[in-house]
């Protein structure tokens, strides 16, 4: 394996702690794959070669004199680039912020990822503002699909799922308030998690919609997001929505039995007009599931495709909300995608919002229904494989573009919610196209996720699948 990224971060750590490669080894061969492969990919907007290799200089010395932080010690991680690292550029994917003065502090996931001796070695791409799902940015390019480069990785956070599978990195950060980390986790092949609403910190973090905004770990393997998990969970007195909740040990205990777990399949809209292949590999991976013992049965959740239009509803009061000043004084700086559903978002009246929040209470009462019977809720992550770039027409009146809201049909609602979701590599169609499971649960139930997605990869093999180097196809 001449990538190390392609191993795990207990792989690595392992590797580490015993002396056999070293930080700066590691960090230097991701910058050699970067080097080699970025160019094609377009995954990062900002690098910090030298501030990487000096913490991996420092990480050296510590393992050297003993002084282990933890698995994440000199380990590379990628943060999607609207999340403050103090002393650089916070762009959000904008023209606005393009030229930003350095961030004075970190947000506090960067705090803690630090703390536990990650070594944060650039911000990756993303769509504009977050507010997107192809991550075919105007101002710092687009970002290419590992797998085809001829196809969009999905987005908000596509450069960090990106850069992940192409092995820049053992792990990256995304934002996700639609579905924005396990989109592009089932459309790049990586593994994904949105956490409970106010499970882990936004503070630091800018905001696309601040009622449903999360911000959640991207790794290939779901031992690794365990990890990653028991640093960044837990409160924190800076975010007003981060709640004062019990955080499990999510890396222990992984290897739990699935008998006695119960999963339902929703009858509504989750299964609607699937790609064919998609609809195998997530039916197969059901099956798979069924064998290790987890007890499947069928659930009504009528509200869902209504509530599923109240998100956007949602979405785009509260985004426009956010960017009111920057859209009335520097209207043409905004990218077409994102201008215009800017502006559809200001013909919403107080009685729209009004309505989609009641809806959401009516939905929560319904799934807390379903949760009382069952322990999970199995569903296509994305109904359809990666566009081709030419499908995803930036202008959302275009007839192409009308793919966008089919990559968010199974994903928003868990935002509207703040239930938990993960999503977990279960397949490719025909043409080598990565399909994602993805696994729901109550509030706070991130560990049985984790527990039933690792039970999952161990019993098969796409985890250990890996695209082949790229060539640059973008259109």
């Amino acid at each position: 394996m001449n990538n190390m990224c392609h191993q795990s971060i207990t792989g690595l750590s392992d590797l580490i702690t015993t002396g056999k490669i070293s930080p700066v080894e590691l960090i230097e061969g991701s910058f050699a794959e970067i080097d080699q492969d970025e160019p094609h990919l377009n995954t990062f907007i900002t690098l910090f070669r030298e501030d990487s290799l000096e913490s991996a200089r420092q990480a050296e010395r510590e393992i050297r004199d003993g002084q282990v932080r933890g698995p994440l010690h000199g380990i590379p991680i990628a943060l999607k680039d609207l999340i403050d690292v103090a002393g650089t550029r916070t762009t959000c994917g904008s023209k606005f912020f393009a030229t930003a003065p350095p961030s004075e502090s970190d947000a506090t996931v960067a705090v803690r990822l630090k703390r536990a001796g990650a070594i944060i070695i650039g911000k990756t791409n993303l769509h504009e503002f977050a507010f997107g799902v192809t991550t075919d940015n105007p101002h710092f390019g687009a970002t290419a699909n590992p797998w085809d480069t001829s196809r969009v990785p999905g987005g908000s956070s596509g450069g960090s799922s990106a850069a992940v599978v192409a092995g820049f990195c053992a792990g990256a950060l995304g934002t996700d308030t639609g579905g924005s980390v396990r989109i592009p986790s089932a459309l790049c092949g990586n593994v994904g998690l949105k956490p409970t609403y106010g499970r882990v910190s936004v503070h630091g973090i800018t905001e696309l919609a601040q009622s449903l905004d999360c911000v959640g770990p991207m790794c290939r393997y779901v031992g690794d997001v365990a990890i990653m998990m028991n640093i960044l969970a837990g409160y924190d007195h800076n975010d007003v929505h981060c709640e004062d909740e019990s955080v499990p040990d999510y890396a222990g205990g992984l290897e739990r039995s699935m008998v006695g777990i119960k999963a339902g399949i929703p009858k509504q809209h989750f299964f609607k007009d699937l790609h064919p292949d998609v609809e195998q590999a997530v039916r197969e991976a059901i099956s798979t599931l069924e064998g290790l013992g987890v007890e499947i049965v069928d659930i009504d959740l009528p509200s869902v495709p209504d509530a599923h239009e109240a998100v956007l509803t949602i979405l785009k009061a509260e985004a426009n909300f956010f960017h009111q000043n920057r859209l009335a004084d520097r209207r043409e700086d905004f990218g077409v995608d994102v201008r215009e559903i800017l502006e559809s978002a200001q013909q919403l009246s107080t009685a729209d919002y009004i309505s989609a929040v009641r809806l959401r209470e009516t939905t929560r009462r319904e799934f807390l229904q379903a949760f009382a019977e069952i322990d999970l809720i199995l569903t296509p992550t994305v109904p359809v494989p990666a566009p081709l770039r030419s499908e995803t027409d930036p202008s959302t009146g275009s007839n192409a573009n009308q793919i966008r809201p089919r990559l968010t049909q199974n994903t928003r609602i868990f935002n509207l919610l703040g239930l938990p979701a993960i999503s977990v590599p279960c397949g490719f169609t025909e043409e080598r196209l990565p399909v994602g499971l993805q696994i729901s649960g109550r509030w706070w139930s991130e560990k049985t996720l984790l527990q039933v997605g690792h039970a999952y990869e161990q019993a098969t093999s796409w985890h250990t699948m890996w695209p082949d180097r790229p060539e640059d196809d973008r259109s």
